[in-house]
């Protein structure tokens, strides 16, 4: 006779942040048909204004928006309002640009590192990806590997994996999120909210 599981296996539909990834997919999106300011980019989003400027911003520095026009509003009064700054895209990288304050772009992190090692080694073992990513912890780069083994990214054990599945330029992100989890209908009450967790 066969055990009961003592699992219950739910469907759950989580709310993953896009941060500046989203604004890159919007300010594309928007320049295929023209200028844009950074007010239709927070139409489409439910983030302020201040958050979606600082990103522009960024691309202006790194040189990848350029201001393409100032209009300036007449007040009834007379007093003119503050100028709407009108922006063009001079570079449009396929990936979301991921830029200092100061428009420069940062040093990898540490799964953006690993992830290119994964991907150029293939067939590896936990040392190889440790001794090749000297800069990461080797905590960090086990940790990695098991979420990417659990998910069935790569396959194997800590003294051999492969690449099974290359999922492209962008390192897969480790996510956690909490939950309210009814156990007397066995749902999730609510929306669940992920956000990117250290491996």
């Amino acid at each position: 006779m066969s055990g009961r599981s003592i699992l219950d296996i739910v469907q759950i539909s989580i709310a993953v942040p896009r941060g500046e990834a989203g604004y890159w997919s919007i300010i594309r999106d928007l320049d295929l048909g023209g200028p844009w300011t950074v007010r239709q980019i927070c139409d489409r989003t439910n983030v302020k204004t201040q958050a979606v400027g600082r990103y522009v911003r960024k691309l202006r520095l790194a040189g990848i928006a350029e201001v393409v026009e100032q209009k300036t509003a007449s007040h009834g009064g007379g007093a003119n309002l503050p100028a709407t700054v009108v922006y063009r895209l001079a570079k449009r990288p396929a990936v979301a640009p991921r830029l200092t304050p100061d428009g420069k772009t940062p040093p990898e992190t540490a799964i953006e590192q690993v992830w290119r090692a994964i991907k150029m080694a293939k067939v590896f073992s936990l040392a190889d990806m440790a001794e090749n990513c000297p800069d990461v912890p080797r905590r960090t780069v086990e940790a990695y590997l098991y979420a990417l083994s659990t998910a069935g990214v790569v396959a194997g054990s800590p003294g051999r994996y492969r690449l099974v599945h290359n999922l492209g330029l962008q390192a897969p992100k480790i996510l956690a999120t909490k939950m309210v989890f009814d156990p007397n209908s066995k749902t999730v009450i609510g929306r669940p909210v992920a956000s990117e967790a250290k491996p």
